[in-house]
């Protein structure tokens, strides 16, 4: 629950706050800089975020990086205790040095890892021109293994490796799943969505990382040090919320409902529009046509979210429509 009161400005970034996957304070003072002006930092605090993100203590990292794109890849495998909706165990990131760009492959296998990176190289070959020269793991055996160096050794490609317990030498991979989880795990707590959503909620997470300013590379976007160029392709919503998908389907008749309830989960990586779970039909949706309930989780009671809508009696819209409060990232800018 949030321990004081707010007032409108405080609203507004508390919104966004939950909308770009739990943007850190600090971030958002360099990305909306008037807006949070505006505001007592004392006042902004996130339950979800203390749930998410709390830690023993910061690894301190050199914030080295390659010198260009793909040079150096960093990549580490993650396993889940709980087997996510779409019957998924485990997650590999590759990681871009240079831009620091993820990408991230779902897997219901650990021997599936070597197809991910072949899949990954085939994309990044044909979408950026380019080849990866050096691989960097732990010494897991989905890396360490016959065909896997097999394909490496016909590729060219260098494969460095961990010494034995000594995980701070694949640091970028390890810190960069911390990262995937923290964001994931507030993005959860924040809205009630049960454990077994995990595998959207962390491809959303790595969709909004990718979006996000980073200090390592100067307050840019690590998409925007890759393409030149920062994008929503569509605007950010709260991952969890309870929405309305237009049933578009053949089989619906002229007085059946026009809308089905769902819940959102996050944005399709080859479609213009938003990926809604819904949970009596067991279906997954793709629709621009949707109504949002930012304020209203799907599963189980109001959280603190709920609160930022409601002022002094006042209610502000979902969509920002009291005022101007829908507030957008920072204008594309071109490349240098």
């Amino acid at each position: 629950m949030l321990t004081t009161s707010i007032n409108e400005d405080e609203a507004k970034v508390m919104l966004q706050h939950f909308r770009l996957g739990h943007l850190s304070f600090d971030t958002m003072v360099k990305v909306f800089p008037e807006m949070m002006g505006k505001v007592d930092r004392r006042k902004l605090v996130c339950d979800a975020c203390e749930y998410g993100k709390h830690t023993r203590s910061t690894y301190v990292s050199r914030g080295l990086r390659s010198l260009s794109p793909f040079m150096l890849v960093h990549s580490d495998v993650w396993t889940c205790p709980t087997t996510s909706v779409s019957g998924m165990k485990y997650f590999v990131t590759f990681i871009d040095c240079y831009s620091r760009v993820t990408w991230i492959y779902l897997m219901k296998h650990k021997s599936e890892v070597l197809k991910c990176f072949q899949d990954f190289c085939s994309f990044i070959g044909n979408q950026y021109d380019a080849r990866v020269k050096v691989l960097r793991t732990d010494n897991g055996t989905e890396y360490v293994n016959n065909e896997f160096c097999s394909f490496l050794s016909a590729q060219g490609i260098l494969h460095q490796t961990t010494c034995p317990d000594t995980p701070p030498q694949n640091g970028v991979a390890e810190m960069k799943n911390r990262h995937i989880l923290e964001v994931a795990r507030s993005l959860m707590y924040a809205m009630n969505v049960p454990k077994f959503l995990w595998s959207e909620a962390v491809m959303t997470a790595v969709y909004l990382i990718n979006r996000t300013p980073s200090r390592l590379l100067g307050w840019k976007t690590p998409y925007e040090m890759l393409r030149g160029v920062n994008e929503f392709i569509v605007p950010p919503k709260v991952f969890g919320c309870t929405c309305f998908v237009r049933d578009h389907r053949p089989s619906v008749g002229k007085l059946d409902p026009r809308a089905v309830k769902c819940i959102f989960v996050g944005y399709s990586s080859n479609q213009k529009g938003y990926k809604c779970w819904c949970p009596t039909e067991r279906r997954l949706f793709v629709s621009m046509d949707v109504t949002f309930r930012e304020s209203e989780p799907y599963y189980g009671e109001k959280t603190n979210l709920s609160s930022l809508f409601e002022l002094d009696g006042q209610s502000i819209s979902e969509d920002g429509q009291k005022g101007e409060n829908d507030i957008d990232m920072p204008q594309e800018k071109e490349a240098n």
